[in-house]
């Protein structure tokens, strides 16, 4: 018995550190969660951990099989201390993302350069080390009080031992459902904190691609089109096949023959509520000072909850699709972008980015679909005076787009820069005595933030290329990654606006409208016309108002007070957002109309795009 009784104590281990890392996230994030559905959560959580205990016990539990005392040690030492750094890791991720292991963790580990750079920079790593280690040797000493010398077992018992050590945890994995967790609460922090961290991790990991055909209620491709050309008509759209909807779109007015600039900043996790024009923050000064004397969009909604997403649906104009975004995808060069549009025109194209633009993909999608690649490897050395893991702070990077514009003016071009910013992001550190706050809290970043795009207007005001140059600020996507429900509407409301002093008047719309929508809509106010494969829609010619959001799982389509929810088990729920601020939702029935349209517009995204149908026109 001996050898039973030590692997449960390394079990128990298990189950008891991870029953220290929930409880350790209800005392630090109890105001998110629902305090009623605990009991279940624990319960259901034990289970999950159970399961991946046995997973985790495996290696000692073969090793155990042998006589060697010494790989028995090791293994179990290792095993504590492998054990506690995932729980301390864990509830960091929760501290950042208010969410369980899933997508962005499994991005995290891929790109190890840019994760442990902003772990050192964010944390005391070595404190961490020192204290993860001191806590497993602890529970080491413990663990071989019931460390005895095991009895011999013959070969038939080892291979026996061995294929029941294997197998049953296996078997459970297989009976132990992750979506489980969905029933225990309409709290989304719940459902995530039910969840065992390893266990979502490699699910995710798997789930990182998903085929919208398989997982999702699907229709008829040649329908599907044919609703979407419906949705996308406008009176100055004209469809060009019968196949697809490839459009010419005529946009004409007072703008078409000066063809101004365009510089788009994309500002790295910029929430609605941060700032006073478009929430109730304080925290941007110079953008609320920027926005009186802009065209603002009071209601737009992000598609997603990452960089990538944001740069997809603003260079794209598409809904998300499940899985990864398009900019993460294997053929998504030579497609039909705002770049294309805008060279189309003759104009030139960059990205800029502070960063290593091999992250995310970022350099690799941009570069194959005709921008010039302008990222932390092109800055000068002698010009980064302060950088963290994810790239130099805005103001430097902000630099680099004046140098870009004064190039592309002295050459005699119009330009179109897409620009990525990146200090509003963990660690939150940047150069001191810009702001009257002190760096490493996300506040002081957008503080930072907001000083670095006034300070970018204020110099680029005495440019000769700024009279004839529109601005436009949108955030990628909001801070928040997730809330108390499955898509809550409030974690994905962003701050835009176009602001070009002496070309396009100030103003304000409160329709809804989708980030996927900005592009069409700024080619619209510009006066530019093109051919389209855009799924967005100008907002001032779209006779309906929608928002498109997402997860990675979940796809959900806004109109009016109405959610559709979208999920991978050929599901379909329906909502009606009764408190947009709190995401607070009652479930209602889904109308047939609704279900079509959701339908058509993520069924239509991922057909058009596996099909090669969103490609450049003539290679243009």
């Amino acid at each position: 018995m001996r050898r039973e009784i030590f692997l449960t104590v390394m079990l128990l281990t298990y189950i008891v550190i991870q029953l220290i890392l929930r409880a350790s996230i209800v005392v630090t994030s109890n105001d998110l969660l629902d305090s009623q559905s605990l009991l279940p959560t624990f319960a259901l959580g034990l289970a999950f951990d159970l399961v991946a205990g046995l997973f985790f016990i495996a290696p000692v539990a073969l090793l155990s099989l042998t006589k060697s005392r010494r790989l028995i040690l090791s293994a179990t030492f290792a095993f504590d201390f492998i054990i506690i750094i995932i729980a301390v890791a864990q509830f960091l991720f929760w501290q950042e993302f208010h969410t369980n292991f899933n997508f962005i963790a499994v991005d995290y580990l891929i790109y190890t350069h840019e994760m442990l750079g902003n772990i050192a920079q964010s944390y005391n790593v070595p404190l961490l080390l020192i204290a993860a280690t001191l806590a497993a040797v602890a529970v080491f000493n413990l663990q071989k009080i019931f460390l005895k010398p095991f009895r011999s077992i013959d070969l038939k018992g080892k291979l026996s031992g061995a294929a029941a050590i294997i197998t049953v945890p296996l078997v459970l994995a297989l009976i132990v459902q992750s979506d489980w967790r969905e029933k225990i609460s309409d709290n989304r922090h719940n459902v995530e904190l039910t969840g065992n961290g390893a266990y979502e991790f490699v699910r995710a990991f798997f789930a990182n691609e998903l085929d919208y055909q398989t997982f999702y209620v699907t229709r008829d491709n040649a329908d599907v089109i044919q609703r979407l050309r419906s949705l996308l008509t406008a009176d100055n759209a004209t469809f060009l096949n019968d196949e697809d909807i490839t459009r010419r779109i005529d946009n004409r007015n007072e703008l078409t023959a000066v063809k101004p600039n365009v510089i788009m900043i994309t500002v790295e996790s910029l929430n609605a509520d941060f700032t006073g024009a478009f929430g109730n923050g304080d925290l941007t000064p110079r953008l609320d000072e920027i926005a009186a004397r802009s065209f603002c969009f009071g209601r737009m909604y992000a598609t997603g909850t990452r960089t990538v997403r944001g740069l997809e649906a603003l260079s794209l104009s598409l809904p998300p699709t499940p899985g990864q975004s398009i900019l993460r995808r294997k053929d998504n060069a030579d497609m039909a972008t705002l770049g294309s549009i805008f060279r189309a025109e003759g104009y030139a194209t960059d990205f800029l980015y502070g960063g290593y633009g091999y992250f995310d993909n970022m350099n690799e999608f941009f570069g194959g679909n005709g921008y010039e690649i302008k990222d932390r490897t092109t800055i000068p050395d002698d010009e980064i005076f302060h950088e963290t893991i994810w790239g130099v702070a805005d103001e430097i990077l902000f630099s680099q787009v004046l140098r870009s514009m004064d190039d592309h003016f002295e050459r005699g071009e119009r330009a179109f820069e897409m620009v990525m910013t990146t200090s509003n992001h963990r660690p939150f550190q940047f150069p001191e005595g810009r702001i009257d706050m002190e760096e490493g809290t996300r506040p002081a970043a957008v503080r930072y933030t907001d000083w670095a795009i006034g300070d970018f207007i204020e110099r680029a005001s005495s440019r000769p290329w700024f009279d004839e140059t529109v601005f436009v600020i949108v955030a990628d996507h909001q801070a928040l990654a997730a809330g108390k429900t499955t898509l809550p509407v409030n974690c994905y409301h962003i701050p835009c606006m176009i602001y070009a002093p002496k070309l396009i008047a100030s103003g304000r719309s409160d329709r809804l409208i989708s980030q996927m929508d900005l592009p069409p809509t700024l080619l619209g106010m510009l006066g530019v016309s093109y051919e389209s494969k855009f799924m967005g829609r100008d907002i001032f010619r779209a006779d309906r108002s929608m928002a498109f959001i997402s997860t990675y799982q979940m796809l959900g389509l806004i109109e009016g007070d109405t959610l559709i929810v979208l999920t991978p088990d050929k599901k379909i729920a329906a909502y009606r957002i009764d408190d947009w601020g709190s995401s607070e939702y009652t479930a209602i029935e889904s109308s047939a109309e609704q279900i079509a349209d959701a339908v058509a517009y993520y069924q239509g995204a991922s057909y058009l795009y596996k099909s090669g149908r969103l490609k450049l026109f003539n290679g243009g």
